[in-house]
């Protein structure tokens, strides 16, 4: 085995726990692409020389975002177990496989895999949390080199990779950006679904409001099959899908998916307070605690540590930290204009609330322009392709513009109101954002 890692010693929920010597076990949820990565595999190389395995097990997928329903406030939220590690590895998997199911150059393959697990490689401590604060300088798309050092610039012109080529792919410039891009929207929803509902033969987590997302996959319980639907044309340089329905299911959704979860006003507002207590301790220029070069270092827990030192948490363990911010629900009025979200924050905070902030959500690329095949084997955009389809989830992606004014009633003595109290002094006009997922 390679002595530079041992993926025995980490613990993945969606990584098998049986290793055998020298490989790992990844798999892309609904679909039959399960493998065993033998220790020689460019795949596992990648992990290995990037030093992917600590930091990156230790930052969440989903950061503090929680699916919301009814009565959340007697809900009681352990935390989603997947990690951008396991991300990472499948979004490599799946490129690569991608790439193999097209008879690409074999370097080719190669170099998908490699940028499936360098992709979210300088992903912050926290996540879309902190990239909020400073969207341009904490992008982990742009700043994937700064994390790369001397060994591992080697390691890629060995691969014959420059930084300028894998900068192309990773902002899915070309057709391997394509993929990569694909890939990785394959991935985030499928093992996010995966997280919240379970498999459709399984019996937990049947609620009502659940069903949205359990009826079209229950009729699609292969959804993560969408991967071999990839078409790469290297005559025409374009990629498309084969098959329209199955991409309209998908695009389905992950719209669903971003109206419940990602773009849910609950867990936005999470986020915007997580936001406002790391903007006093973050400075672009490394004057405070917390810089891009730090986030880019830490684990989850060592920043919520920094956060639960600097604030005198009541128990100064992040990890308890997390449970207390995902379990907390703070309060909105919905708007549709930024001023009258100034107005109801006027309103609001002459009612006595303590007001967090003002977000502006932008909505979401739905993916409706992506190629595919129609019923006549000719290749458009899927909004031709399947016009109703369309149209539903142009309407799902349409409900999550909005802009929130986030409020709570911070007189009731709980840890969360005591640090909601002590953060209080933040200027109001730092506290607009937009949404970045």
């Amino acid at each position: 085995m390679n002595s530079e890692y041992d993926p025995r010693q980490f613990h993945f929920s969606s990584i098998s726990d049986e290793f055998e010597e020298g490989d790992f076990n990844i798999h892309l949820p609904y679909s039959d692409l399960k493998r065993w990565i033998l220790d020689d595999s460019v795949l596992a190389q990648a992990a290995s020389v990037f030093k992917i395995w600590g930091r990156l097990n230790e930052v969440r997928a989903l950061s503090f975002l929680s699916y919301v329903g009814p009565a959340p406030e007697k809900q009681y939220f352990i935390g989603y177990s997947h990690n951008r590690l396991d991300h990472s590895l499948v979004v490599g998997l799946t490129a690569g496989e991608i790439g193999r199911r097209n008879n690409l150059l074999q370097s080719q393959i190669d170099t998908l895999e490699i940028a499936g697990v360098l992709h979210d490689i300088a992903t912050p401590a926290l996540g879309d949390a902190a990239k909020s604060i400073d969207p341009d300088n904490l992008d982990e798309e742009k700043f994937w080199h700064e994390v790369v050092d001397a060994k591992e610039e080697e390691f890629l012109r060995k691969k014959g990779l420059s930084r300028e080529e894998l900068d192309g792919i990773i902002v899915n410039h070309g057709r391997l950006g394509q993929v990569l891009d694909i890939a990785d929207r394959i991935t985030y929803t499928t093992k996010d679904l995966s997280e919240i509902i379970g498999y459709t033969e399984s019996k937990i987590n049947i609620h009502p409001y659940l069903l949205e997302l359990r009826y079209p996959l229950s009729h699609y319980p292969d959804i993560g099959n969408i991967y071999k639907d990839v078409v790469v044309d290297q005559k025409k340089e374009q990629v498309f899908f084969s098959d329209y329905k199955r991409l309209g299911v998908f695009l389905l959704l992950r719209a669903l998916m971003h109206k419940h979860l990602y773009m849910e006003p609950t867990s936005q507002g999470r986020d915007l307070f997580v936001a406002n207590l790391l903007r006093p301790l973050y400075s672009p220029n490394g004057q405070k605690p917390l810089s891009p070069q730090e986030l880019r270092k830490m684990t989850d827990r060592e920043a919520l540590d920094v956060l639960a030192k600097h604030y005198k948490f009541p128990r100064l363990e992040g990890e308890w930290l997390y449970t207390q911010l995902t379990n907390w629900h703070p309060r909105y009025e919905r708007c549709e204009t930024l001023r009258e979200a100034e107005q109801k924050r006027k309103e609001i905070s002459d009612r006595g609330r303590l007001v967090l902030g003002i977000k502006k959500c932008k909505g979401f690329d739905a993916g409706l322009s992506y190629l595919t095949l129609d019923e006549t084997q000719k290749v458009v955009p899927f909004e031709q392709a399947d016009p109703t389809m369309a149209g539903q989830i142009r309407g799902i992606e349409g409900e999550t513009r909005a802009i929130y004014v986030f409020y709570t009633d911070a007189s009731e003595d709980t840890p969360i109101n005591e640090l909601l109290r002590k953060v209080h002094g933040i200027p109001q006009s730092i506290a607009v954002e937009d949404e970045i997922r």
